[in-house]
């Protein structure tokens, strides 16, 4: 793996990220993996990172699912159903909050009182950027709503679900909303008083816990993840249930997504061609990123502080720079394998 270890000297010479680790993996197999920090930092598996928006499959797409196969959510189901809806809205379902054809794209929630009890009924007041179900217009506020829905059936936070339904059952110990400061944990934020913050604003302003951010996690539960990804959801959902999720929902719309999922195809960049159409993942605004392949049984974790290190580095996000350094490793492990 010459070619990623020199990719990741790079990133690090060039400060686009002070603190990395990247796992590439194969069914029960790790192939290889790289743990590098610039200030000679020891980064262990059980080293914490803000996961951002990887939250939204390891916590708000699993409940969801976990829902579908109990029979206790549809993806045809309004969102009428849960919360009262404006009239533009009535035509608002599940399917649409989970492949992001909600059509609101991205929103400060800021505007709202903070309570996340009522946040849907902010959200469901935001008026559509383009009509609901036309284009993918990835959208924050629609995996919040889907987090309240969620917390609705579960009758229970979502932090509280997602620890009983999904993380103990799998045996992801280390996965948690809201860490203890003195854990070990790789800052998202500029201010070191901020470290165990969620660095996602939204989230942090509706107190830490949502369905589109907030979860810290390490190398090894995010290992425990790739590979229930791998065993086609087993042992939470049913098979049936996880194939309907991994398919393309959205063909013939601006980007492929399943249900919750990223779907990748051949216009999908950041995986610089490691991974075939028909693979699932998504990615962290952080630096973070779960990329898998049902064909091959190849995963790759990345997990890293890239986009909070090139504030650092230009003053200002250069979240274009974040979104190449995960294309370079892909791009470099593919290379190495081939």
């Amino acid at each position: 793996m010459r070619h990623l270890e020199n990719c990741v000297k790079k990133l690090i010479e060039d400060k686009t990220v002070e603190n990395i680790i990247v796992r590439v993996g194969r069914g029960d197999d790790i192939v290889f993996e790289i743990k590098s920090s610039a200030s000679n930092r020891v980064l262990t598996d059980q080293t914490l990172f803000d996961m951002a928006s990887v939250t939204k499959i390891v916590v708000t797409t699993s409940l969801a699912l976990i829902a579908i196969d109990k029979g206790m959510l549809s993806p045809d189901d309004l969102v009428s159903k849960f919360f009262p809806v404006p009239e533009d809205k009535k035509n608002l379902t599940v399917q649409h909050l989970l492949t992001h054809t909600i059509g609101i794209g991205h929103k400060s929630l800021l505007g709202s009182n903070g309570a996340l009890e009522t946040i849907q009924e902010y959200i469901l007041g935001i008026p559509s950027d383009i009509p609901i179900g036309t284009n993918v217009r990835y959208s924050c506020p629609g995996f919040i709503l889907l987090g309240r829905i969620l917390e609705t059936i579960f009758k229970k936070g979502l932090d509280e679900a997602f620890y009983e339904y999904v993380a103990i059952p799998i045996g992801m110990n280390a996965s948690v909303f809201l860490p203890d400061k003195l854990n070990d944990i790789v800052n998202s934020n500029l201010h070191e008083d901020q470290k165990g913050i969620v660095n996602d604003y939204n989230c942090r302003y509706l107190g830490g816990v949502c369905g589109n951010a907030g979860l810290f996690s390490d190398l090894t539960d995010m290992t425990i993840y790739a590979k229930f990804l791998l065993a086609h959801g087993d042992p939470l959902v049913s098979k049936n249930t996880f194939e309907l999720a991994v398919k393309n929902h959205t063909e013939g719309m601006d980007e492929a997504r399943g249900l919750g999922y990223l779907y990748v195809d051949d216009r999908y960049s950041q995986t610089g061609g490691l991974f075939p159409t028909g693979s699932i993942g998504h990615c962290g605004h952080t630096g973070q990123s779960i990329f898998v392949d049902f064909k091959s049984g190849l995963y790759v974790i990345i997990l890293s502080d890239a986009t909070v290190s090139t504030i650092k580095k230009y003053g200002k996000e250069n979240y274009g720079e974040v979104m190449q350094m995960r294309h370079d490793i892909h791009a470099a492990i593919k290379a190495a394998l081939d």
